[in-house]
């Protein structure tokens, strides 16, 4: 009976961790959550890589901001831009998964980074996903 019990209670820990973490997941891809990293404003969404991409340029121009420089590797693109008053924007746009992309939006220079512009820069695309 006490072995029972004990297996129910690691059953339950193991479902509720397996849960949170998917709902963490969840959250992250489509909730609006945000990861800050050294300068970068970084949000995932739940659509393909063509999707994110022309979103991106859209958003760009949309916000008048020029694209100067366009970069793509494998299942990566950066674009590098510059806003109206001349600080410089760069936009990474990597693969996650098929149906995943991860943006990586960086505005202003080393030091003085520009997370309101960046943000900005995140609601845009989601106008356009």
């Amino acid at each position: 009976m006490v072995r029972n019990a004990v297996a129910i209670i690691l059953l339950a820990a193991l479902v509720t961790t397996a849960g949170c973490a998917a709902l963490i997941v969840g959250a992250g891809a489509g909730a609006g959550v945000y990861t800050w990293v050294k300068g970068e404003l970084i949000r995932s969404y739940a659509k393909n890589f063509d999707t994110t991409e022309k979103a991106v340029i859209l958003s760009l121009e949309y916000l008048k901001i020029t694209i100067e420089e366009k970069n793509q590797t494998g299942s990566e693109t950066t674009i590098k831009a510059r806003q109206s008053e001349g600080s410089p924007v760069t936009v990474t746009i990597r693969t996650v998964r098929y149906d995943m992309t991860e943006v990586a939006v960086r505005c202003g220079y080393v030091g003085y980074w520009d997370r309101k512009n960046a943000e900005l820069i995140h609601a845009t695309i989601l106008n356009y996903i």
